[in-house]
């Protein structure tokens, strides 16, 4: 018979390190406010498509939101009816620009590009008899619907099941 080891036994209790109040890592609000704060690209040759198209969202929203504000201060003077939605505006922008280079993000968005290059999409012509069969479908359950509903409606009348006359919606007294 072989000896059995006792893993409990053979364990090196773990040294607790000594960390000194506030020496850990920064947190993520303190990591993109420090970001933000930075001009350099991170990974700018990975994830251009969905970085771009998520700023353009992002920028249509904030956009939206300056027009409104624009609105908003049009009874100001001139100035400032013109400055505050411009420094608003820039303010956005920057902190849209910084977004997509905060690196957790940008990484998500990265991730994001590599798997829909790895989709595959269907062709033109497959997409366009796809369709045509769902609406077609659709174009003859709706014909064939209507046509069951009228002759319920004929069947039940001529016995007398429904005495309504017509003018308003179905069962309407109007």
């Amino acid at each position: 018979m072989g000896k059995v080891k006792d893993d409990l036994s053979a364990a090196k209790p773990a040294k607790n390190p000594k960390v000194k109040p506030g020496g850990g890592p920064p947190s993520m609000v303190t990591r993109f406010f420090l970001n933000f704060l930075q001009t350099g690209l991170y990974k700018p040759m990975q994830g251009w498509n969905a970085r771009l198209w998520t700023a353009i969202g992002l920028g249509v929203i904030v956009l939206s939101g300056v027009y409104l504000l624009y609105q908003s201060v049009l009874d100001y003077e001139p100035m400032a009816r013109l400055s505050i939605p411009t420094v608003v505006l820039l303010a956005l922008g920057w902190a849209i620009f910084r977004l997509v280079q905060f690196p957790p993000f940008a990484e998500f968005l990265i991730a994001t590009e590599a798997e829909m290059n790895k989709v595959s999409w269907t062709s033109k012509d497959d997409l366009y008899r796809a369709t045509t069969v769902v609406l077609t479908t659709v174009v003859l359950m709706a014909v064939f619907l209507f046509v069951v509903d009228w002759l319920w409606l004929f069947i039940l009348r001529n016995i007398g099941v429904l005495q309504f006359a017509g003018g308003g919606g179905f069962g309407s007294t109007a």
